[in-house]
């Protein structure tokens, strides 16, 4: 049920600087090797023969991915997969990408600008609709005379007649024009000498002043045939700058074809920038590669380099076991569950890896907290409609139906009915304080396998001391145990023995004194922290525990709401009874079903995965054709 990352092995492949890019993409085809960057690497060789082949490689690259925006059609497959990319080829490339890339950008502007130009006629026409109607030229409204103060603006509807009439004591003339959403378009006019007469009216008023546009000259109406015009002329220009860049393109289309093909073949020796080091002529390269395919390495580098080279193979020193990939395999099954766990961390190398035993205990506990027969078909079946668009979720989702399917029918309860079947186990129902004292014993095994994992993660990495005298470590399961039968004896077999508390206590001053160990400053603050982190201990160890009451209580929880659908069924005639028994275990299988998903997902967590899991690793990633990074 327990694996951990596979084997690793340390690769150092000294050869001619000619032989480094058919050894990339040797290496790249077998998808192998986890490259070591230069400061990580022999520092003896301390030139970088790749960068001038990586910036030109990345120039190019950088060029056809800002025309391929435009290219709809897929490119034609290689013909070849072991063509050598020399730096004459990429050079030349994007020479001529370059000027490729300066006609499209040229065009991408125009397009750019004759977009805006179309976007600024459009809202002009929307707002011309407010002046339709108004039989008079727009432009007269915007410039200034010496005899009339006229003014366009918006007021709220409420106020207007208000407005008319105070308006009128002073000789303006108010014109409705346009009204939406309560507010009113008017025209005013009148004397320029009394328009600091009217100020304080229109200001009391609300009124809005509205600038026309410097586009608006001439009626409304030849307004509207014109900006209509410009508009179909400039989508018009639209169009032919389009099929510009189109014919552009397609003339265009073996030259890009050509550079999507330099680009995948250029990739794994263009990823060597920061990883191939060298100096007069001879070329180090170092990685990481599974230890399973070693003579394979070796073997395909023997057929494919021209000159000599030397190859060494050697295992990851305790030193380095932080900076090694984990490389984790799983079937199509435990995938999505492997992806659940990379989702809390991946585990480093030597560290075990928790997938066998998260999809066993994940499976399991939801099936507990949500034990239902008719429920968990329901779950298991209707997921398989999913399974092409979210295979991994249908997946958890089948496993985890069918597991509450089968506790269900060691609860007895058959789509919330209770006393339809008989439980093969027992019923929660009626006896709660079993089910809660399974939960009880489940958690505490849970936990005793986390301690138990975490002093074998400690002791293969060399933590000693850790693996010993920690609280995670020996010591911590001891006292974890110590703690299982204080309890037990106390609650079951009467009042405790000296030995027995021994059991305890001992282990508890071991953690304590280890922790001294590790703790620097002066007597004060040592005494201070130690007593925190040994208080601490105790309460994360009880409320460790305790959380895993919560497998009980869902699983009472489930009773519980289907007995409140029911009870609300029984109030109803014999459709609605029916109506809300279906509605209800509806609601139950969704809303419920997540919530148990997310609390089994907690306790792997923070109750499981917390306690001998760093996730700290990193995945093993090969170098591969076509899916380098570049800087």
């Amino acid at each position: 049920m327990l694996s951990t990352p596979r084997a690793i092995k340390k690769i150092r492949l000294m050869m001619m600087d000619v032989d480094a890019q058919p050894a990339a993409m040797t290496l790249a085809r077998m998808e192998v090797i986890h490259l070591l960057e230069s400061h990580e690497a022999d520092p003896s060789l301390p030139d970088q023969p790749v960068k001038a082949y990586h910036e030109v490689y990345h120039d190019l690259e950088s060029r056809f991915s800002k025309i391929n925006q435009y290219i709809n059609k897929p490119y034609a497959p290689l013909a070849s997969r072991n063509d050598i990319v020399d730096f004459e080829q990429l050079n030349s490339a994007d020479s001529l990408l370059k000027e490729v890339w300066q006609k499209v950008s040229a065009l991408e502007e125009a397009l750019h600008r004759t977009r805006e130009k179309i976007n600024s006629l459009r809202q002009l026409i929307l707002s011309l609709q407010k002046f339709s109607a108004l039989d008079l030229d727009l432009g007269r409204l915007r410039r200034p005379s010496r005899f009339l103060k006229i003014l366009v603006g918006t007021v709220p509807a409420a106020n207007f007649n208000q407005l008319q009439g105070a308006l009128s004591m002073v000789n303006f003339v108010i014109t409705p024009f346009y009204s939406a959403q309560g507010v009113q378009h008017v025209l005013i006019i009148g004397s320029s000498q009394q328009q600091k007469d009217v100020k304080k009216v229109l200001q009391s008023a609300d009124f809005r002043e509205v600038k026309i546009p410097p586009a608006f000259s001439g009626s409304p109406a030849e307004l509207q045939a014109d900006l209509n015009q410009q508009l179909v002329n400039t989508r018009h220009s639209y169009g032919g700058i389009e099929k510009q860049l189109a014919d552009l393109l397609g003339s265009k289309q073996a030259l890009l074809q050509s550079a999507h093909d330099l680009l995948y073949l250029a990739k794994p020796y263009a990823s060597l920038d920061m990883v191939l080091t060298g100096k007069g002529g001879l070329v180090s390269l170092q990685g990481w590669v599974p230890a399973e395919r070693q003579q394979d390495i070796h073997e395909q580098l023997k057929a494919e380099l021209h000159h000599p080279f030397h190859v060494e193979f050697t295992d990851p020193q305790p030193e380095e076991f932080d900076t090694v990939p984990s490389l984790l395999k799983h079937g199509w099954l435990l995938k999505p569950f492997q992806n659940l766990v990379n989702n809390f961390g991946i585990p480093a190398y030597k560290e075990v890896d928790p997938t066998h035993l998260f999809t066993f205990s994940y499976i399991l506990m939801f099936g507990m907290m949500f034990g239902d027969i008719g429920h968990g078909l329901v779950i298991a079946f209707g997921s398989l409609l999913l399974w092409k668009s979210y295979p991994g979720f249908t997946i958890v989702a089948v496993l985890a139906g069918l597991s509450s399917s089968f506790f269900g029918l060691a609860y007895g309860s058959l789509f919330g009915y209770e006393h339809v079947i008989d439980p093969l186990w027992m019923s929660p129902m009626h006896d709660p304080a079993r089910i809660l004292m399974v939960a009880v014993a489940w958690g505490a095994g849970f936990i005793l396998i986390a301690n138990a994992l975490s002093i074998r993660n400690a002791w293969v990495i060399g933590q000693i001391k850790q693996a010993l005298y920690s609280g995670q470590g020996v010591a911590g399961l001891l006292f974890y145990v110590g703690l299982i039968v204080v309890v037990y004896r106390l609650a079951y077999a009467g009042p405790m023995y000296t030995a027995e508390w021994l059991l305890v206590l001992l282990p508890f001053i071991v953690i304590l004194f280890y922790r001294w160990q590790c703790v620097s400053g002066s007597l004060s603050e040592r005494v201070l922290v130690v007593a925190i982190e040994g208080l601490e201990h105790i309460i994360s160890t009880i409320s460790g525990t305790l959380s895993f009451l919560r497998v009980a209580a869902f699983s009472l929880n489930h009773i519980a709401l289907a007995a409140a659908v029911f009870a609300i069924a029984g109030m109803m005639d014999t459709t609605g009874h029916w109506i809300t028994v279906v509605l209800g275990n509806v609601f139950i299988i969704v809303l419920e079903g997540a919530i148990v998903a997310i609390q089994c997902l907690r306790l792997e967590y923070y109750e499981g995965f917390s306690r001998f899991f760093s996730g700290k690793g990193k995945a093993f990633e090969p170098l591969k054709l076509g899916s380098v990074k570049t800087n």
